[in-house]
């Protein structure tokens, strides 16, 4: 059976039908501000990025569908219509590699990277997902799983009361200070790891997030200070380039777990960290390395080298629980909690009806959440997502902006 479309679409539920349960507050991300590279800059640089989320349909000439999604849509939308559409259509549906490569291929003249790698992601889910609905088997079999029946769950976010109600015990923090504040940054970070610890207890889980805010030594001083408190690792503290950071990272704090990757687009740059032995655990975001394949070929090249790997996000959307299933070395997955506190994870959800429901992070309807921090195998045939297809419009800026800003006040 062949491809014979590729559409790009905006999401276009209805509005919300009731108010949903109501919030004890908004969420960390509204009311705590997370240092950034950005802060170089006084007064710091707004974020800006050329559109929201955006979904891919991958038609089959019998009709059925498939449905990928990823975010920089208004850049995304135009590689996809004039260059990866070319490539797909007309190609034997599950035949995922040769149009894996088709795309990465029609793309040399141009570039691979940044935002045509989350194009490719979009068109590339889309037909993990179409394989499994032509098939009826969910993606985690396709991919060769599942390896596990449970994933454990961390949760990121400084809603650490929330978390411990909802029954997490691994926690990630974001960073309220750069290398911009010096001393007084590590010290504000340290009383906020301090307290955190004492809330968690000894035996939970405590982790934190760098996002690109610290240079090399401020790394070193930062890990050292932070050393008591017993850290599972830190994560992203340079720019996703600065190879020789962390290389010099692996020789000054050899005790300490290092981790990166979300910012990498393609599957390279995790191979280089990985021949250089400078990361213990990869956390490739799926929709920004450029898809279910690509992620999966650096899962698999890292299993090689004893390196586990936790999708940034994975718990978010029903393409990382499916790749958490079904690789051998990711048994940690990632929840980014930007939804209100009080309301319950599962009201949460692109569409939801409930109004307090609507702020979410990538979640679409039918997409599970964690129990006692714990997923079971996630649904299918496909990836099981339960979009309605009647909520998929052509693919419209003004959409999606406004749909993003909504999701994005959280600012992840």
């Amino acid at each position: 059976m062949k491809i014979v479309d590729i559409q790009v679409c905006s999401l276009q539920p209805p509005d919300p039908s009731e108010p949903g349960t109501p919030a004890t507050r908004e969420p960390w991300n509204r009311l705590f501000r997370q240092a950034s590279p950005r802060d170089r800059y006084d007064p710091p640089l707004e974020r800006h990025e050329p559109g929201g989320q955006y979904f891919v349909k991958a038609i089959a000439e019998d009709g059925t569908w498939g449905l990928g999604s990823g975010d920089t849509g208004n850049t995304a939308s135009v590689i996809i219509d004039e260059v990866l559409r070319h490539m797909v259509v007309g190609q034997e549906v599950g035949a995922i590699d040769t149009c894996n490569d088709r795309m990465w291929r029609g793309c040399l003249s141009f570039g691979q990277e940044g935002l045509t790698a989350r194009a490719v992601a979009g068109v590339d889910l889309a037909l993990w997902d179409l394989w499994g609905k032509v098939t009826g088997q969910p993606v985690y079999r396709l991919a060769g799983g599942p390896t596990r029946s449970s994933m454990d769950c961390y949760v990121t976010g400084n809603d650490v009361d929330w978390g411990l109600e909802v029954g997490f015990r691994k926690f990630k923090l974001a960073r309220p200070h750069g290398f911009e504040k010096g001393q007084a940054g590590i010290d504000g970070t340290v009383d906020l790891i301090a307290k955190t610890r004492e809330q968690i207890g000894e035996d939970a889980d405590l982790m934190l997030d760098c996002w690109m805010a610290y240079d090399v030594d401020y790394t070193v001083r930062m890990c050292e200070a932070l050393r008591p408190y017993r850290m599972r690792w830190m994560e992203e503290m340079l720019m996703p380039h600065d190879f020789a950071g962390y290389r010099e990272l692996r020789k000054r704090l050899p005790w300490q777990t290092l981790a990166t990757g979300e910012h990498w687009a393609t599957r390279h740059p995790g191979i280089r960290a990985l021949e250089e032995c400078i990361v213990d655990l990869i956390q490739a975001d799926i929709t920004w390395i450029g898809g279910f394949t690509e992620a999966m070929k650096l899962a698999h090249y890292a299993d090689t080298k004893g390196v586990q790997l936790a999708l940034h996000t994975g718990v978010n959307d029903l393409y990382g629980q499916h790749f958490t299933a079904a690789m051998p070395n990711t048994p940690l997955i990632e929840f980014y909690q930007g939804t209100r506190p009080g309301v319950p994870l599962d009201e949460c959800y692109l569409g939801s009806p409930s109004e307090s429901g609507r702020l979410c992070y990538r979640t679409t309807p039918g997409t599970p959440m964690p129990k006692d921090g714990v997923l079971g195998l996630p649904p299918g045939p496909g990836f099981g997502q339960q979009v309605p297809e009647a909520w998929l419009v052509p693919y419209d800026p003004r959409v999606v902006v406004s749909h993003w800003l909504h999701v994005q006040k959280s600012g992840n």
